[in-house]
């Protein structure tokens, strides 16, 4: 089970570096972010045909032993689906959707899933209940804080409610990598609510 944690920490803080994209938003606009990501997916497809079609010539072969999962050696690593949610992220969403939908997705997604193989009990297909529950929690509290820096409201309604929502997009199996559903769903959720409370 260490075994499994300590990959599963390298691999959430690969993730984690998704955060640089509500970063770089802020601090170089909307157009900017959008050709860093449009760039950005261009090299992950060529680095991943590589990978796939002429492993030897990858040149990260050793981290990509480290962080990819076993289904994801023959077929698109999560950082290709992510790059895509992001670009929609940026293009269709506000502001805040972008800060606070990929911040707390991607926080939540790391101590949800090093939570589950390190407290999880309870399977609901690749994913525990624990895990999700702890990766809610996580998303709560980290939307409570982004919604008080960005707006300076101290409202737990919005929080409560991406919360819930994470627990659902998190246990339920979408039939699609999660780290396309994750962010693009929190993001969503927080937009709608923005629109609606």
């Amino acid at each position: 089970m260490q075994k499994a944690i300590k990959k599963e920490l390298v691999r959430k803080t690969f993730h984690i570096l998704g955060v640089l994209v509500p970063i770089i938003y802020v601090l170089f606009g909307k157009d900017l972010t959008i050709f860093y990501l449009s760039i950005l997916l261009l090299i992950f497809i060529f680095l991943e045909f590589i990978r796939i079609r002429a492993p030897i010539l990858f040149p990260l072969n050793r981290i990509s032993g480290e962080i990819i999962r076993s289904f994801e050696k023959t077929a698109l690593a999560s950082y290709i689906y992510f790059c895509v949610a992001a670009l929609i992220i940026v293009f269709f969403f506000s502001r805040n959707s972008i800060i606070i939908g990929i911040t707390s997705a991607l926080i939540g997604d790391a101590i949800s899933a090093i939570s589950g193989i390190a407290l999880g009990k309870h399977r609901i297909k690749n994913k525990t209940i624990e895990g999700s529950f702890l990766g809610m929690i996580t998303v709560t509290f980290i939307s409570y804080i982004l919604l008080n820096l960005l707006l300076s409201i101290h409202v737990i309604t919005t929080p409560i409610l991406l919360g819930i929502s994470f627990f659902i997009f998190d246990i339920v199996d979408f039939k699609f990598d999660d780290n396309f559903i994750l962010p693009l769903g929190m993001s969503l959720v927080y937009n709608l609510l923005e629109v609606t409370l």
